[in-house]
């Protein structure tokens, strides 16, 4: 199984749509998906709270929001706020892919999630070990990992959907940030008056 599993994250950078396929034909159950997810969330934490700790004097006072960064020093908060992101972009995921005529599942669209996290969670240690070498390495490394975030979400969604385009659906994902954006925004503003 470690031997599949390093193969699979091999090939969600190669090929991430043969990868996406690989793990939904792996038909987990969902206790186990969501398992998963939780695990990827508390390593998410842990992993941005060793990341607090060690740049503290490399970041510029009033270059993090004080509420992030009281956020970030709770792991336990951390985590939980990582799973419901990461539950969140899966029913949406899901569910503007269906709007669209995909036929991806929650538990598909949950698991693929759960993986990317993986993914990031691997990008996040490598950048916290070149931090310590090479701040401006590190830097490079998180933007690298960004881009890989967005290649592969996009295959990933494509591949569970069916869809023949991850052009397409970078176009999709790119349109529902701006929609959940906005409606956020709108809901902050009606809350406070």
């Amino acid at each position: 199984m470690q031997a599949e599993l390093g193969l699979v994250m091999q090939l969600t950078v190669q090929n991430p749509r043969v990868a996406a396929r690989r793990l939904i034909d792996w038909r987990l159950p969902m206790t186990v998906v969501w398992l998963a997810v939780a695990l990827m969330a508390v390593l998410s934490a842990l992993l941005s709270g060793l990341s607090l700790l060690l740049a503290p004097e490399q970041t510029e006072p009033g270059m993090i929001e004080p509420a992030i960064l009281i956020l970030l020093q709770n792991p336990l908060q951390v985590a939980v706020v990582q799973a419901v992101v990461m539950v969140i972009m899966a029913m949406l995921a899901q569910g503007v892919g269906r709007m669209f005529g995909g036929r991806g599942q929650f538990g598909d669209a949950l698991l693929l999630i759960g993986w990317t996290e993986a993914l990031l969670c691997l990008l996040q240690l490598a950048q916290i070990v070149l931090m310590l070498v090479s701040p401006g390495l590190a830097a490079a490394t998180g933007l690298f990992g960004m881009v890989l975030f967005i290649w592969v979400l996009s295959n990933f969604i494509a591949e569970m959907h069916s869809f023949a385009s991850a052009g397409k659906v970078l176009l999709g994902i790119v349109a529902t940030v701006l929609i959940v954006s906005v409606l956020v925004a709108f809901a902050l503003v009606a809350m406070k008056g």
